[in-house]
Order: structure tokens, then sequence, then C-alpha cells
């Protein structure tokens, strides 16, 4: 207010800068200021930029009976200290997705983490370790069936989606749900039906869209656009029909995939999908270090 009395409102863009910097374990409270604020801490430009200013990296960490999160301070002279803090709600995490990791599966991007328990006795959540925020997703629509979550992210549209995977053994075919976070309330059906099984491999998700392995005969990659909410398969460099040596990550904003049946041997293979019109797939042979 100012000395005429009339109420003078602060530009967002001034907010934005003010609220980048403080420690992350304030996020939460200004939350409750205005709308704004409530949105801009979850938006990933304001995250990106929050962790680049606090010198902050965080970490998920997964306890026998609880999660935690690992936080790397960076000091002067060189110095980093870490303090790693148990989930405010943890309980309610562990409720959801069980710190075995026999059972448990977890999907991230941008620094927000999706988890679910592979059994599908659990609902699936959504987790923030800025905020220590837990939010638990809508039951599937199919119920407890065979259910895979992926999250992801769209930069041009700046939201966050689900796609579940839910695959019916005894009509043989996946079929694909979609939840919005913060928009939707309950799945939405994609109106995609595909004859592959889906594998509990963790996603990944490059410039707004989602890859995450399948077979409809051979193994394969589904391709989700997060934006479009289009579903489409391609197919990897030769034919295989085990996943377990395979992971999915992003090379330098392409797609990639780890090959480690040649680990023992001492190297492993990486193959890039290269952004051409044919999508050719690079080899690129990876040297382990001996110890």
């Amino acid at each position: 207010m100012n000395s005429s009395g009339k109420i003078v409102s602060i530009p967002q863009e001034i907010m934005f800068e003010i609220f980048s910097w403080p420690p992350s374990d304030s996020l939460m409270r200004f939350k409750c200021v205005s709308r704004f604020c409530n949105s801009m801490v979850s938006e990933s430009d304001f995250l990106d930029i929050h962790r680049c200013r606090s010198g902050e990296i965080e970490f998920l960490l997964q306890g026998v009976s609880a999660y935690y999160t690992a936080e790397e301070k960076k000091k002067k002279y060189g110095k980093a200290s870490t303090s790693v803090l148990q989930v405010d709600g943890s309980d309610s995490l562990y409720n959801c997705v069980p710190t075995d990791p026999a059972y448990s599966c977890l999907d991230c991007v941008n620094g927000l983490f999706c988890g679910w328990d592979s059994s599908n006795m659990r609902p699936a959540a959504i987790f923030n370790p800025s905020t220590k925020e837990v939010r638990f997703l809508p039951d599937p629509i199919e119920g407890k069936c065979w259910n895979k979550y992926s999250l992801g992210f769209g930069p041009k549209e700046n939201k966050y989606k689900v796609l579940l995977t839910t695959h019916l053994s005894r009509e043989r075919y996946t079929k694909y749900g979609v939840f919005t976070l913060g928009i939707d309330k309950s799945w939405r059906d994609s109106q995609h039906i595909l004859p592959c099984i889906p594998y509990y491999m963790p996603s990944v998700c490059i410039s707004g869209v989602i890859y995450q392995f399948a077979i409809p005969d051979d193994l394969s990659i589904v391709v989700f656009d997060v934006k479009s909410e289009k579903i489409k398969i391609i197919a990897l460099w030769i034919a295989l029909d085990l996943v377990y040596y395979y992971r999915l990550i992003e090379v330098k904003g392409k797609l990639g995939v780890i090959d480690y049946r040649k680990w023992v041997s001492g190297y492993f293979d990486l193959w890039i999908l290269e952004k051409t019109p044919k999508r050719v797939w690079e080899r690129q042979i990876i040297g382990v270090p001996s110890i």
C-alpha cells in the first residue's frame, strides 16, 4: 500500500526473481501467498533457476522403512556439505510405494518423481523433493491390472502429464490413459490400443516425448507425445527379446539405449537415435575403467 492508500501489486517478474533465491524449505510457505506463487514454485523454469542459484543438489534416497532427501550444498572455497532428511509425509509415500526395491517403481522428470507399486496394491503418487509434497493419483481406469506409469513434461505448454499403461492379459492388448497434473480429476482414455506388453523399466522423457520399452512381437519402444497425446512405436536397431540388459537414457537431447550384455568383457554399447529423417541408430562403444 502506498502513501495514498492504494494497493500496489508487485510485477510477476519481480516476484519470480525474489522467490528464486530463498532456501528450498521456504518454498512451501510461499505457496500460501497467492495463486500465482502456488503455481510458480511448481513450474519447471522456476525450479531450474532455483536449483542453480541455491547451489543445492537434491537426491531421493530409498531407506529400509522410509524415504529421504539428500541435499548437497556448495560452500565457499570449493567445500560442500551434505544433509540427509526424512521426507515429510514419508509414511504416506511409503504406503504408496514400498521401499523394497523388488516391488517399487520410480519415474523422474525435472526433479519431480512418480512412484508406484508394481503389485498394484497401492495408488501411484507424485513426489516433489523440493517442496516435500506427496500427491496421490486416482485409481487406474481398469482397477488392479498390469499397470505402468510414465511421467512426462511438455515444455511448450508447461504441463506435466502421467501416461498410464494398462495391459489386459485376457483381452491381449494394452490401453493408455492420461492424467494432467493440476488440471485433471480422473484418468482420460487416450483411445490408443496396441497389441504390446509394457515393461516396468523406467521411462525417459526428452523434449516433451515419453519413451518406454514394450513388446508387440520383438522388443520395441513406445513413443508418447506429451502435447498431442499421440502414440506410436519405433523399432530398435535389431530384433531383441530380453529387456533386462537395456536402459533408456537421454544423451544430449537424443534418445539413447544402453546395452549391458558385454559389461563383463570390459565395455558396453550405447545406441543413440539420431535426429534424421530416417531415424538411424548409431552405435558407440563405451569402455569400462578397470578398478
